[in-house]
């Protein structure tokens, strides 16, 4: 299955796994608990998912990575204790407790989750003396005398043999203690999720034009080529930060992430191109709204007889700047927001007496604890900041309430500016391209954007041309019809 489907199936497990009766005992017994085994190449994100599975289920994860550990520090250091039987005092060996059970107790007390995922990663490539340790964890959670904390689901993840030199097959004995999902490379799902995250636009529109070269793994004479999903996610982030401030890239930095030298250089090639066209087509200037009644025709006009690749370019290059819009209104909106929350809560509380700089101080420290445990997601940190920053200009400074109510109002009209500019561009790709699979393309990215359900963006008259199921279709006959041309011109 693809990594989408697979951390659909980790969220119904969680929630199967974690399920009371009316006792608070759980519906499925430990011992039939079976962990989740994710097997799959390396960098299509077995370890993403784990993470979004457990934000989906409101629980903690706590991920280790399996290669370094002993059985020592998993099961803990021998000590001696003295113990007495049947009236006759005895020196015994006991164990201290094991290192990942304690920091799953830490964890818990840390962050207050009292339900959890424990993600072992790379299990297949634990020693031969964890072996018999690991079988008793996959199928009783417990390292030697001491248990996984109720509540506490494990899952895990490793990589096939072809990918890693350290992997030893696991036995029968293993693998029928767990449930096993095959997790694939998919270009079509990590599509929309690498929309969601900004992923580079130039990285997209490549990938969409080449999908043969969004996962691959050679080996020829000795020598191991390959490309993952997460050197594209990479190298997006490193290119953006690249382009922000001026700097040059080539050949030799898009190899630094794609170790494959042809699939680098195709990719370094094409980037020149999409750099190119951004002045040739205005496309800022067009997003914006800036370009007069004549000049968006004569635009349209160009862009009809383009090849396909330029078309793609064209519309990822228009979608990168209509979602960064998108982006700066959903900011906007999380913040005021998060601000009024923030602020409707120090209100209840002054009835309790508490000031300010005390509620202020208790922000910052509960900041600090999710930061140190890993619990904030991506521009969080900032968000909250932000917000800790307005509170004291309200609380302390000259501003009222009347300037919340016209920043608001402020938001109302950002709002209704982006809806009228986004169906202008999305009649502009109509007319240029036609009902095809460019305004699809269009129309999908727009509503695959993160912040696209807040604005209310609709386009009903396309619900057909969106269907994906319909798309599909549509493609496979297209493709049917050229090859049984192809067919007749042969016999020809």
């Amino acid at each position: 299955m693809n990594i989408e489907e697979a951390k659909e199936e980790i969220i119904r497990s969680v929630r199967a796994y974690t399920a009371k009766d009316a006792y608070g005992c759980s519906r499925i017994p430990v011992p039939k608990q079976r962990p989740l085994l994710l097997i799959g190449p390396p960098g299509v994100g077995k370890t993403a998912v784990m993470e979004q599975a457990a934000d989906a289920c409101g629980v903690g994860l706590l991920a280790y990575t399996m290669t370094h550990h002993t059985r020592q520090s998993a099961v803990g250091l021998p000590q001696l204790a003295e113990q007495e039987y049947e009236g006759k005092k005895y020196t015994v060996t006991e164990y201290t407790m094991s290192e990942i059970i304690g920091e799953i107790y830490t964890y818990m007390k840390r962050t207050g989750y009292r339900e959890g995922i424990l993600f072992l990663d790379e299990i297949n490539c634990v020693s031969e003396t964890l072996a018999p340790t690991m079988l008793q964890l996959l199928q009783y959670k417990t390292f030697g005398n001491h248990r996984v904390p109720e509540g506490w689901i494990i899952a895990a993840a490793g990589n096939p043999k072809e990918f890693n030199r350290s992997v030893r097959d696991l036995d029968m004995a293993s693998l029928d203690r767990v449930r096993v999902i095959q997790v694939e490379a998919d270009f079509g799902v990590w599509k929309d999720y690498a929309w969601k995250k900004g992923v580079h636009p130039a990285v997209l529109s490549y990938l969409e034009t080449h999908p043969e070269h969004f996962y691959r793994v050679n080996q020829e004479h000795g020598k191991r080529e390959f490309v993952t999903a997460r050197g594209w996610e990479d190298l997006s982030v490193v290119l953006t930060e690249y382009e922000r401030q001026g700097m040059e890239t080539g050949r030799d930095f898009m190899a630094g992430f794609l170790r494959c030298p042809e699939i680098a250089g195709d990719f370094a090639s094409y980037y020149q191109m999409y750099c190119s066209m951004t002045g040739k087509y205005r496309i800022a200037e067009l997003a914006d709204g800036r370009l007069e009644a004549a000049e968006t025709d004569a635009l349209k006009a160009s862009l009809q007889n383009v090849p396909a690749d330029a078309r793609c370019v064209f519309i990822r290059h228009l979608l990168a700047a209509a979602g960064a819009q998108m982006t700066e209104y959903g900011r906007r909106r999380r913040y005021l927001s998060r601000r009024q929350e923030v602020l409707e809560q120090y209100r209840s509380r002054q009835g309790d007496g508490q000031d300010a700089e005390d509620f202020l101080r208790q922000r910052a420290h509960a900041l600090k604890v999710r930061k140190e445990n890993g619990l904030l997601k991506p521009g969080e940190e900032g968000l909250e900041r932000r917000v800790d920053d307005s509170l004291r200009e309200i609380l302390y400074g000259p501003g009222d309430d009347s300037d919340i109510g016209k920043e608001t109002e402020d938001l109302k009209r950002q709002k209704e500016e982006i809806l009228k500019n986004l169906n202008r561009l999305t009649d502009f790709v109509r007319d240029a391209f036609g009902e095809d699979l460019e305004l699809a393309e269009w129309l999908r990215g727009i509503e695959n954007h993160g912040d696209a359900h807040a604005l209310g963006f609709s386009r009903p008259e396309y619900a057909v041309l969106l269907d994906r199921k319909g798309q599909e279709a549509a493609l496979k006959e297209k493709i049917k019809t050229l090859e049984e041309q192809y067919e007749t011109a042969d016999c020809i």
